[in-house]
């Protein structure tokens, strides 16, 4: 009896602890997505990054190759 008893003790203990690392793990996984939602869409890259926009410049014939197999971006 008492044998039983520490091991309902014991499943209950490991079950809590297994349900708590599930739920860590799951609010780690879902803070980057929440992070994310938060920030509006990137309009330009941020100053300084090699990718610079240049609306002086006309698209190149490739860009707009590309810019056509892409279709309308939203």
């Amino acid at each position: 009896m008492a044998f039983a008893r520490r091991m309902r003790r014991f499943t209950r203990a490991l079950v809590a602890e297994v349900w708590r690392s599930l739920v860590a793990v799951g609010a780690v996984q879902l803070a980057g997505e929440t992070a994310r939602a938060d920030n509006p869409l990137v309009q330009a890259p941020p100053p300084g990054h090699p990718e610079r926009l240049r609306p002086d410049l006309p698209l190149t014939a490739l860009e707009r190759a590309l810019l056509k197999d892409f279709g309308p971006v939203a």
